[in-house]
């Protein structure tokens, strides 16, 4: 690593410091949480990413566990959590849009981090986790083929996605995405590993081959042989969803692919600068999808968060970390770089143009686009926050990036 990186690193730690008490709300009754946004809304998949980048500086992991818990007391009987809440509106998004499922992985990295378990026990969060994934695992699963589906688009999470998801409130629950199901296969290693912290042995057995359950339906349902990449399937209508965008990488962090495909995932697809390797990658389209553009397209919603030709973080970290697990450390470590320059073009921006490197959406946004500030030092030394592996975790995030 250069001197001048080493140093830009720094400053901005610095910087984040500077900016992360904005993020700590405490509206009583609820207890002090922590948000990247300055509005005040808790998101879902946001808090597994912000969670990292306040174990990293030092910050107490309790707004993290309190973060769990308001969303906890939000959980009807059949598992169902949303995905959002805003103190003094309640839940942000009213239609039937569930938490991504983080909520264990959440769970397991604090815990990686301060050795605090009794609380999984203590206030009935465990088994609120097993509902939350039954959920997730035998509703969502409308195909009964073992894949999940989405709600719509904004579900996803990746806002305009619309041709692969289904239009706001409009075409649903019929995308069963690559993604989704790459975060369910991490979920469930995660809730074994939980079961286990709690002496469910039984249960952690039984999570550990509902992954490899959904890694095995993941291959024979959405891989294309053809491309050589992983495609959304469509539950209704029995096809894959021909739209190539970056969310399929999570298959690489959740280990779904073969070696052989992983190989194909990233020759043929990360690294065509046609398709994802532009010059401020990873897009969250891909270039020769007809959606490929740094604006809106006309006649569509432009008030929501853009997923097109633009380049988000998180993509990027799950991404890097997927390369590193098969071993590609060196395309990891080049991505890992040129994420940490494209946030020095636009330094705390919610999210970047893949063509031009412009920051764009919120800012100052002290939320997940600060991954960038650690990603190139958790690269050239190899260490993943993220592994579900306790024998590849241990040591705190902040003399990590510290030493």
């Amino acid at each position: 690593m250069t001197d001048d990186l080493s140093a830009r690193k720094k400053e901005f730690r610095e910087s984040l410091l500077g900016l992360l008490p904005r993020g700590v709300r405490h509206f009583r009754p609820l207890p002090p949480y922590f948000t990247g946004y300055e509005y005040q809304t808790l998101y879902d998949w946001d808090q597994y990413f912000e969670a990292i980048i306040l174990a990293y500086c030092a910050y107490p992991l309790e707004y993290v566990r309190n973060g769990v818990r308001i969303f906890m007391n939000l959980q009807r009987e059949d598992g169902y959590i949303p995905r959002s809440f805003t103190p003094g509106v309640g839940v942000y998004f009213k239609h039937d849009v569930e938490f991504k499922p983080f909520l264990a992985q959440l769970c397991l990295l604090t815990i990686r981090q301060d050795g605090q378990t009794g609380w999984l026990r203590d206030e009935g969060i465990y088994d609120r986790l097993c509902r939350f994934y039954h959920h997730w695992t035998t509703v969502k699963d409308v195909r009964k083929a073992g894949l999940s589906v989405w709600h719509e688009c904004e579900h996803t999470g990746m806002d305009n996605h619309t041709h692969r998801a289904g239009r706001w409130g409009v075409d649903t629950d019929f995308c069963e995405g690559v993604d989704l199901n790459a975060y369910l296969v991490r979920e469930a290693e995660a809730l074994a590993a939980l079961s286990t912290l709690v002496g469910e042995d039984g249960k952690a057995l039984m999570f550990l081959q509902s992954a490899e359950d959904r890694r095995q339906a993941m291959r024979k349902w959405q891989w294309d042989e053809q491309t050589g990449f992983y495609y959304d399937y469509h539950a209704r209508e029995n096809r894959r969803i021909p739209v190539t965008y970056a969310g399929s990488f999570a298959a690489l962090w959740a280990k779904v692919p073969t070696e052989a495909q992983a190989q194909r995932i990233v020759r043929e697809n990360l690294l065509d600068p046609a398709k994802f390797w532009r010059p401020y990658p990873v897009p969250a389209l891909a270039a020769n999808d007809e959606g490929y553009c740094e604006g809106f397209l006309p006649g569509e919603r432009n008030t929501c968060c853009n997923w097109r030709a633009h380049t988000w973080m998180p993509v990027n970290y799950m991404t890097v970390h997927g390369l590193g697990s098969y071993g590609y450390h060196d395309i990891g470590n080049e991505l890992a770089v040129r994420s940490f320059q494209l946030f020095d073009r636009g330094h705390f921006s919610e999210y970047y143009t893949s063509e031009q490197g412009i920051g764009t959406g919120l800012r100052p946004f002290w939320g997940w686009s600060s991954l960038a500030i650690f990603l190139p030092t958790e690269t050239e030394r190899r260490f993943d926050p993220t592994t579900l592996d306790p024998a590849r975790f241990d040591q705190p995030l902040c003399q990590i990036f510290s030493a």
